[in-house]
């Protein structure tokens, strides 16, 4: 299972060696992104768009690509156990300055990533952050970066349950547990496959996070980021990052559910 390999490349690589073992890329595990979970699972888009860049620059048996829950890869990352690590410098807290990420080398974006926030129905769409009621109930799936507007929401509600993933969380809403749901494009496309639903509403004018989804290595490693970030820039400039995207590209406009 991935998460077991993903335990055991953390036991085998105490640090992002600089001798004859391969680096590592470390990945966080986002559902579609990285991995793709239950009977269909496999490899997620951005670890196939890293994966090529590595074949393409020659770089494939020099380093290797593993998948872990996110906050042990930030941790990971930030003790230099890993050589670099996606989605990148924006998932990480700033203002923490024991972080000493402020060298890091960051990418051209992979993609775009947006929270929407989602209602049940289009008579209660959020156009702004106001149209949420005080006594409104909330969920949102644990270690989602806050912007300040999403802060001042969470701190007026009445209720913000924290939940595993984007699956629970659009459970929460189908459950009429909670009013309203933050979550992420274009994770969350992944969770209505999962669950064989249609997408929930929400208003496309309406984003209060907006982060690009990069990948980021430590400063020692800018050989290896070159190759890799002159790679995505190919991509980005043929169409190749468009066509491997395909409907998870959140570059192109923003449409409400359902339309194409």
């Amino acid at each position: 299972m991935i998460m077991l390999a993903a335990v055991a490349a953390l036991v085998a690589w105490p640090v992002a060696s600089e001798t004859g073992a391969k680096k590592v890329i470390v990945g966080a595990q986002l559902t579609g992104l990285f991995h793709i979970p239950g009977e269909h699972q496999g490899s997620g888009v951005y670890y196939e768009i890293l994966q090529r860049a590595l074949v393409e620059s020659g770089l494939a048996d020099q380093v290797e690509i593993i998948v872990m829950p996110m906050s042990r890869a930030k941790r990971g990352f930030v003790k230099k156990q890993f050589a670099c690590y996606a989605p990148g410098i924006t998932s990480f807290d700033l203002e923490d300055a024991s972080l000493d990420l402020q060298d890091v080398l960051i990418s051209v974006p992979l993609n775009k990533a947006m929270v929407r926030v989602i209602s049940r129905d289009e008579q209660h769409l959020v156009r702004q952050a106001s149209d949420i009621p005080d006594q409104a109930v909330l969920s949102i799936v644990r270690g989602t970066p806050l912007s300040s507007e999403m802060q001042g929401i969470a701190e007026r509600v009445m209720h913000l349950f924290e939940v595993s993933s984007e699956t629970e969380n659009v459970q929460m809403l189908n459950d009429n547990k909670v009013d309203y749901i933050f979550s992420f494009y274009p994770d969350v496309l992944f969770a209505y496959q999962e669950l064989g639903m249609s997408e929930f509403p929400y208003a496309v004018e309406f984003s209060p996070l907006t982060m690009r989804d990069t990948l980021i290595c430590h400063p020692g490693h800018e050989r290896l980021f070159k190759a890799i970030n002159n790679k995505l820039e190919e991509f980005a400039r043929s169409g190749v990052l468009k066509q491997m995207l395909g409907d998870l590209n959140m570059f192109a406009e923003p449409q409400a559910p359902g339309n194409q």
